[in-house]
């Protein structure tokens, strides 16, 4: 067996050839072990461990996926589904597609998928892979390649790299719509670009979100 998928093995506390059901279950427990908000009390040092811990989880599990030790398969629609206390996805015909290990999960918007995991949210893959860690108090949708998401009480838009588009300031923030999203700063609401450009109307304390 290659060095890299023995090392993937390891960092899921997994024996080489572990059954693939045991993979997942394995993956999910380590995630939540490993979840940013079991730290967010902690030292930066402890965080910045607990952050470096769950990137070689996922880089661990993607590996082992790639190398058909996981077969997920590649169903052309995904739909999230409460299995009972816990969410995952099924494809088309019903059949379970991605493991119920979320405490929520939402429809796929351009690829991409919000999930949340213990209290916080993330966006997921295909694959069920955690491409953003679940780090956000709230996020909307993928809507022209960014997402808006809830960042320790401010409201900013991130890119699929997980990179901030548009800071976090806002009180609220709705998916973009022909290149601008809408937002509310204090009682006024307007709109801004990836430019950074923001324009804002009269206060309109009558607006809802």
């Amino acid at each position: 067996m290659p060095e890299d998928l023995t090392s993937s093995y390891a960092t899921l506390d997994l024996v080489p050839g572990a059954p693939a059901e045991e993979i997942k279950h394995a993956y999910v427990d380590l995630v939540k072990v490993w979840h940013p908000d079991r730290f967010q009390h902690e030292n930066e040092r402890l965080r910045a461990r607990a952050d470096r811990q769950l990137k070689r989880i996922n880089e661990a599990y993607r590996r082992l996926r790639q190398s058909g030790a996981i077969s997920l398969g590649k169903p052309l629609t995904l739909t999230p589904l409460d299995f009972g206390g816990n969410w995952g996805y099924v494809d088309e015909t019903g059949a379970p597609a991605i493991y119920p290990g979320f405490a929520e999960a939402r429809p796929f918007f351009e690829g991409l998928a919000a999930a949340k995991l213990v209290e916080k949210w993330g966006f997921i893959d295909p694959e069920g892979i955690f491409v953003m860690n679940p780090v956000y108090d709230e996020c909307g949708d993928f809507s022209e390649g960014v997402a808006s998401v809830k960042w320790y009480n401010r409201w900013g838009y991130v890119d699929r790299q997980g990179r901030f588009a548009v800071q976090p300031r806002y009180q609220a923030a709705k998916p973009f719509r022909d290149g601008w999203g809408e937002v509310q700063l204090g009682l006024r609401w307007g709109r801004v670009n990836l430019a950074g450009e923001a324009v804002f109307t009269e206060q309109n304390p009558a607006r809802q979100l």
